[in-house]
């Protein structure tokens, strides 16, 4: 079970709120979410810098910010190739804010859609509520082969340039902890 409110105050992307559900419980489904309470927000590069400098202190642009304000476990854990499914049987609350204008100006860079951008962004802000990180090398492979994952299940598949090998990816997604 999962409560999801979706605002999008940006104008770059197209959103629907039925996809932007899609992903949100394709995602809260794969990783065997219990339940989840997210509010998700569309904006520009504009608000979420003043998002990001204001709660995280870090002055620069970025793609998706994600606030787990809450997570407690309610079943068995799992695991996902050795590594623990973070989120398998957890209740969680949290926000993520999400660029449009940024999907829409690195989409081309990449090789596919500004509608695939946004949501590789939200797709990773998403884990990050799912308590995955990508702070070293190893937790950066881990989420990149959720993020992919996923993707496929939702019928996307990883951009050319980054499939053969070019170190282009570059989702700065900023992972912060409100208590």
């Amino acid at each position: 079970m999962s409560e999801i409110e979706i605002n999008n105050l940006q104008s770059h992307v197209p959103v629907t709120v039925a996809r932007v559900r899609k992903i949100a419980r394709s995602v809260f489904a794969a990783e065997r979410v219990a339940c989840a309470t997210v509010s998700i927000a569309f904006v520009d590069n504009a608000a979420l810098r003043r998002v990001n400098r204001d709660f995280l202190g870090h002055d620069y642009d970025t793609d998706v910010l994600s606030f787990l304000f809450e997570s407690h476990c309610v079943a068995a854990r799992d695991t996902y190739r050795g590594i623990r499914r973070r989120a398998h049987g957890r209740a969680i609350d949290g926000e993520v804010l999400v660029s449009g204008e940024m999907a829409a100006r690195m989409a081309p860079r990449f090789g596919w859609n500004a509608r695939e951008e946004l949501t590789l962004y939200l797709v990773h802000g998403l884990l990050h509520l799912c308590e995955y990180d990508d702070q070293t090398p190893r937790e950066r492979r881990v989420m990149r082969e959720r993020e992919q994952a996923i993707l496929a299940e939702l019928g996307i598949g990883w951009p050319a340039a980054v499939r053969r090998g070019r170190s282009v990816r570059g989702v700065g997604a900023t992972k912060g902890c409100v208590s």
